[in-house]
């Protein structure tokens, strides 16, 4: 029996226990548009404006880090 060939235009899927965009943390650490979400951009705003994030912990947020 012959090995078929495959094509190369596939993306690896690999299952996770974890969702990556929660309400919680709504930005993920990769390139994703998730950091372009202006709705959840002005959410950080917010927190900062309330006291309850700096502006470092902010960006750092947006950027996908953790606090």
């Amino acid at each position: 029996m012959r090995i078929q060939p495959y094509g190369d235009n596939f993306i690896p899927v690999i299952p996770v226990d974890y969702r990556e965009h929660t309400p919680e943390k709504p930005f993920c650490w990769n390139d994703c548009p998730c950091h372009e979400d202006q709705d959840a951009i002005n959410r950080v705003a917010g927190f900062v404006a309330d006291g309850l994030m700096t502006p470092e912990e902010a960006t750092g947020f947006v950027k996908g880090r953790g606090i």
